[in-house]
């Protein structure tokens, strides 16, 4: 094949350009710390690096999950730790009232300072995370008890807060197991102060099952926080493993990019020399 001047000339430009292209990738991976700064450069990696990202994305989105369990646990607690201190303060009120000498007058104070109490507690089991009450399953868009004497006005549904692919939890207790035995003995107790009679110890034995009911309450609230730091311990070891991982893939090694952007420089600047050469001879250099 004959080999023309204007063949020698796009030889030399196709050669130059192919160097810089080179030169500038090896100069980008540099500058970005990254062996991975579009598809082109390893397909095979690209799309590990791209599973490896959305395992990231998956893992965040659970630790965002434990993070609103823990915020709707740790509600939870509050207000049940004020519901047993309130428990306990109408049993002082009720060993009180059993005692038959206290005056009609005595009687009528602590009555309605239990009906005190029971409103406190309607409030307690009101609780919100945001516009969500969580006493309240499912229903979170009514509060459980609307006054101290009325029905439970949530469901028994579950909030489950999903930590792992398959992994999900409840965060959430149901309001009327937790506070309906603390309002029926609160109203009992109140009702008989009302009578004027001593109080009876129907009325303290239901006082100490609803506080046994709010302790209960409170002992599955702290298993399932201890839960969800054991999946959060799990996912930040995961998200670290993960984090390797991808950037076993995308980075790269500074040193071996600096050495391959010498030699990049250094043979480009060895074809700029040629094509400046080729390029730069004449016609009349030909016919010499």
């Amino acid at each position: 094949m004959r080999v023309t001047h204007q063949m020698l000339h796009a030889n030399a430009l196709r050669a130059l350009a192919a160097n810089l292209g080179g030169l500038d990738r090896a100069a980008e991976r540099v500058a970005t710390a990254r062996r991975l700064n579009r598809p082109s450069d390893d397909p095979a990696d690209v799309r590990r690096a791209i599973k490896l990202a959305d395992a990231q994305a998956e893992i965040e989105q659970y630790l965002r999950n434990v993070d609103a369990g823990e915020r709707l646990l740790g509600l939870a607690d509050t207000a049940l730790g004020r519901t047993s201190e309130i428990v306990g303060r109408a049993r002082e009120l009720a060993v009180a009232g059993a005692n038959g000498t206290l005056s009609a007058a005595d009687r009528a104070a602590m009555a309605a300072e239990v009906r005190q109490l029971a409103e406190q507690v309607v409030g307690l089991a009101a609780t919100r995370a945001g516009d969500a009450y969580i006493f309240s399953g499912l229903r979170t868009d009514v509060p459980p008890y609307a006054s101290p004497t009325g029905p439970y006005q949530g469901d028994t549904g579950a909030i489950l807060a999903w930590i792992g692919p398959a992994t999900s939890l409840p965060v959430n207790v149901v309001g009327s197991a937790a506070f309906g035995p603390v309002l029926a003995a609160l109203d009992t107790l109140a009702t008989e102060l009302e009578a004027g009679g001593p109080v009876s110890a129907g009325a303290l034995t239901s006082l100490d099952a609803a506080l046994g009911a709010v302790v209960d309450a409170r002992a599955v609230v702290g298993a399932r926080q201890n839960r969800l730091e054991l999946g959060r311990t799990a996912l930040e070891d995961a998200r670290l493993a993960t984090e390797r991982l991808r950037s076993m893939v995308e980075d790269a090694d500074l040193a071996e990019a600096v050495t391959e952007l010498s030699r990049r420089e250094a043979t480009y600047q060895a074809a700029l020399g040629v094509t400046a050469r080729v390029l730069s001879t004449s016609l009349v250099d030909y016919l010499r």
